[in-house]
């Protein structure tokens, strides 16, 4: 998972390669061809691409292996010092037999396909292949990748937890490092972004249109607060539930309250995340959440639930709220700060400050430490 494909996952492991390239080391990753993958991606000089497979997201689980197996057979493991999988269990170069080489390896999870199995819920016919088989596939992966690792980083507590108490690695064995963020490419932006009325409090979510992101949840909020509150909710993504969302919002009355933006492109995201006044962050799981992290360092304080990275960043009522699943508490900080100007003024300024402090140097680093402890 490497752009020009889209997702946290991505950024995590562009990001490392090129930070860990500025800090001297040599770089090769091992990937996959995407739509646009000709495309010039910016590179640090010590990193090199190459991609051995095709991309195929509608059978991830034989694509997983497919690509495990392509890596294992076509890459000379015992040139390198240290092997990272950034995607668990998609990265299992891990499913390999360790008899056959010596190279450390060390595996990202960005969440566990446990939390992805039971946080998916089944609306459309393609969820129940997804609930059903992909996701708990995907739960054995995770159990030998990890297992087959020599060291396993995860980029939440909640992940860690999980990992540790319910697939049963050694706390020893398992390294808490969250994501960063590019604070050259966000931060708070003058320009105004031309999807973003001025003149209300504009909400934003920007991810996957799929049933675990909780848009649904975002959708009942609206339809909770009072009418003379000028509230205005912007969805930025993509997804097979557009569909089922725009009718939820008619159903409700809210379509004028609602505007789809459907794919922004990533040039335009700090402009986005500035421009907004509050970003909305409903996912019943995620491993981390990125998107929520650009939004704070783009001056966003966040409202969200309390899963991946969400109550390990934001401090509640600081840089913004952590609330349940229930879409009437969602609301009630919603209204709070329509009508406290000076209370999200105070929490752009918190979230962005702390936002700041997340760079990625510090996560490769800290990654890079990894490394030394296995060689």
């Amino acid at each position: 998972m490497f752009p020009p494909a889209v997702g946290g996952s991505e950024v995590y492991a562009y990001e490392l390669a090129n930070t860990l390239g500025r800090l001297g080391h040599d770089v090769d990753v091992i990937t996959q061809s995407v739509p646009g993958a000709e495309r010039t991606i910016p590179l640090n000089e010590n990193v090199t691409i190459r991609r051995i497979t095709r991309a195929r997201k509608y059978l991830v689980t034989f694509e997983t292996l497919y690509f495990s197996l392509r890596a294992r057979l076509g890459v000379d493991l015992d040139d390198y010092d240290v092997i990272h999988g950034t995607l668990m269990p998609a990265s299992t170069i891990a499913l390999s037999d360790k008899l056959t080489f010596e190279t450390p390896i060390v595996v990202t999870s960005h969440g566990t396909s446990l939390g992805e199995t039971r946080s998916h819920t089944a609306e459309l016919p393609s969820d129940y292949l997804l609930k059903y088989f992909f996701h708990p596939t995907n739960i054995a992966f995770d159990a030998i990748a990890g297992n087959a690792a020599d060291h396993v980083i995860a980029i939440s507590q909640h992940t860690k937890d999980q990992l540790v108490n319910t697939y049963t690695f050694s706390q020893q064995k398992v390294s808490l490092i969250p994501h960063g963020v590019d604070t050259s490419r966000f931060y708070p932006r003058e320009q105004h972004h031309r999807s973003v009325s001025s003149d209300k409090l504009s909400l934003l979510f920007v991810g996957r249109l799929a049933s675990r992101k909780g848009v649904s949840q975002a959708i009942d909020c609206i339809s909770l607060l009072p009418d003379e509150l000028d509230v205005e909710l912007l969805i930025a993504g993509t997804g097979r539930h557009k569909t089922r969302l725009e009718e939820l919002a008619a159903s409700y009355g809210v379509v004028d309250r609602i505007q789809f933006l459907g794919y922004v492109p990533d040039e335009e995201l700090p402009i986005l995340y500035s421009s907004a006044d509050v970003f909305l962050f409903p996912s019943r799981y995620e491993g981390f959440g990125l998107v929520f992290l650009e939004a704070m360092a783009c001056g966003t304080p966040v409202i969200g639930t309390p899963v991946g990275g969400i109550p390990d960043i934001v401090v509640n009522e600081q840089s913004g709220f952590v609330v349940g699943h229930d879409p009437s508490e969602m609301a009630e900080k919603v209204e709070y700060l329509a009508r406290n100007s000076e209370v999200l003024e105070r929490m752009s300024d918190f979230a962005c400050e702390t936002a700041g402090s997340k760079d990625w140097s510090t996560v490769a680093e800290r990654v890079e430490a990894v490394y030394h402890q296995l060689l």
